[in-house]
């Protein structure tokens, strides 16, 4: 049984919550307060309001004021006494948790939560049960009957699959907007000065594509703090504040009031209407075109993506559906013999490329990945991580993060080009880009790449029977169980984010981070948290959630 990890508020789709039908019936007696009870949500058909609802339900039974017994969440259903569902089908049900394990559960709606905490007593479950018939309302080993003895299972250190819900922001990240750092700072996805951030974005793009890294990096650096300012600008802050922030220097304080005064900045708006920066632009979106080469297609006298076909011999009418393979006939090799997305496929698939995932899409895509690698290998963990996990409502391409127990054993080593290879065979996967495996650990390699499996592929979603298959982009990334949390954070994003996170790890705490792991510099110590919450806190961060690390525009 596929067994993935619960994603975070940010991730949950929303979805209306049905209401049930209630009896006035109750237990005589409150929940005994020397008993805490193991709570897991399901948060799949809850929006973001629900989930916060719920787990503020879940902490309140901590204060002094409540008189039954204490609730604790719990990341692993095989763990919990009670599991929290909207779901209402058996089979969507099993993509969440195995159906044996549910039957030995309490699995009841939400609303059994609130009226249970409401009343301060155990209500009876019978009465909110998900799925009717799932098991017998009489069960003796159901820990909420009136007399029964409820039984704490050992303590155990939960698995990587655990994922307890991570608290909310704190008052202090959202108030640390001076910080020179990224990482310390909550950016929303879109900020109250979205329009000022967007009009200095172009400024950054055009420095890209004219190669001057250095000056896009100040302009970038300069959006991640404005993303991260809570408050609308105005000539007056601007004078009595927010030239106080970091990285606003003359140049960019003098284009903000520009944009104060005027509602644009000129230079932009002459930015956005060059010839040059439009077809840059355009080479650009083919995937594996950066600035270098862009410039280089232009100087050689292309003008157009058509040009670019001709430029690569892309055969008119292409691409077929039914048989990718590189243009004119060749078919290339990539890693593991799969065929390779050169230029030339990416060019001739870029409109699918271009075609933005929504959420439902990316998270269709990850059933149907994690269903496949169920055939290969049961226990393996997921998330969707990058964009989707910062609240973005599309993508340009998915990331998921997969481990399992086994693999810091390397029980299950290759397992990433096992899946490859059979999302290949079954049509699923097209292509590859690039495909790297476990290396033996060594402390005096400058990097943790001994940890990660990646295999950056080209998935073909399947037709629903009404529009051809389509193509995107989709990242593997398998982690040891050691280095799963460093993993998800670091391909959570975003760009600045992570770059300041690295940062401030080397200057601040004398520690190297990356996707792969945290060691300490002066004697390689690796450290191997066992939450995306004990990452920040071994950094000495305050917690941002993932929505909140909306760094870059």
């Amino acid at each position: 049984m596929l067994s993935t990890i619960p994603e975070s508020p940010s991730d949950s789709s929303s979805t209306s919550e049905p209401s049930f039908k209630r009896h006035k019936t109750r237990f005589s007696k409150s929940w005994d307060p020397r008993f805490t009870i193991k709570v897991h949500i399901i948060q799949a058909k809850l929006d973001v309001q629900a989930v916060d609802e719920l787990y503020s339900l879940i902490d309140s039974t901590g204060s002094l004021c409540y008189n039954g017994p204490k609730l604790e969440h719990c990341g692993d259903a095989s763990h919990a006494d009670v599991i929290i569902s909207n779901i209402s089908m058996r089979k969507r049900l099993e993509r969440h948790v195995d159906w044996k394990l549910a039957q030995q559960k309490v699995t009841v709606t939400p609303q059994w939560l609130r009226d249970s905490v409401h009343e301060g007593r155990p209500l009876p479950y019978a009465d909110y049960t998900v799925l009717k018939g799932s098991h017998d309302s009489n069960d003796h080993h159901r820990p909420y009957c009136e007399d029964s003895k409820f039984d704490l299972p050992p303590n155990v250190s939960p698995h990587p699959s655990s994922l307890f819900y991570q608290p909310q922001t704190s008052k202090r990240a959202k108030s640390n907007y001076f910080s020179r750092f990224a990482c310390a700072r909550a950016s929303p996805l879109v900020c109250p000065n979205q329009d000022l951030v967007t009009e200095i974005a172009v400024l950054s793009k055009s420095r890209e594509l004219e190669g001057k890294h250095i000056n896009a990096l100040s302009y970038e650096r300069a959006i991640a703090v404005l993303k991260a300012y809570p408050y609308a600008i105005t000539l007056q802050n601007l004078e009595e504040d927010v030239q106080n922030l970091p990285y606003l220097g003359e140049k960019i304080l003098f284009k903000i009031k520009e944009f104060l005064n005027k509602g644009t900045i000129l230079e932009s708006q002459t930015i956005r209407t060059s010839e040059k920066f439009q077809i840059l632009s355009t080479f650009m979106t083919v995937h594996g075109v950066g600035p270098s080469t862009a410039r280089h297609l232009f100087d050689t006298g292309l003008r157009t993506t058509e040009d670019m076909e001709r430029y690569y011999n892309i055969p008119k009418g292409y691409p077929d559906y039914e048989e990718i393979s590189d243009p004119g006939g060749k078919q290339e090799s990539g890693p593991g013999g799969l065929p390779e997305l050169t230029t030339r496929v990416a060019l001739s698939l870029r409109k699918d490329f271009q075609a933005k995932i929504s959420r439902a899409e990316a998270e269709e895509i990850h059933v149907i990945v994690m269903t496949e690698l169920e055939m290969i290998r049961g226990g393996c963990v997921s998330i969707i991580v990058g964009g989707y996990r910062r609240g973005k409502p599309e993508s340009n391409d998915l990331d998921i993060v997969i481990s399992h127990p086994n693999l810091r054993s390397g029980e299950v080593k290759g397992l990433c080009a096992s899946l490859v290879e059979q999302l290949h065979n079954h049509g699923l996967v097209t292509h590859i880009m690039r495909l790297s495996g476990f290396h033996a650990y060594d402390s005096t390699r400058d990097s943790h790449w001994n940890s990660l499996e990646k295999a950056l592929t080209v998935f073909r979603l399947p037709s629903d029977g009404k529009n051809p298959p389509i193509n995107r982009r989709l990242d593997l990334i398998f982690a040891s169980s050691d280095a799963y949390w460093t993993a998800v954070v670091g391909w959570t994003g975003s760009k600045t984010f992570e770059r300041d996170l690295r940062l401030w790890a080397k200057t601040e705490k004398g520690m190297k981070f990356d996707s792969s792991g945290l060691t300490r510099r002066r004697d390689s110590k690796p450290f191997f948290p066992k939450s995306e919450r004990e990452v920040f806190d071994i950094l000495g961060l305050n917690w941002i959630d993932p929505t909140l690390r909306n760094a870059d525009l």
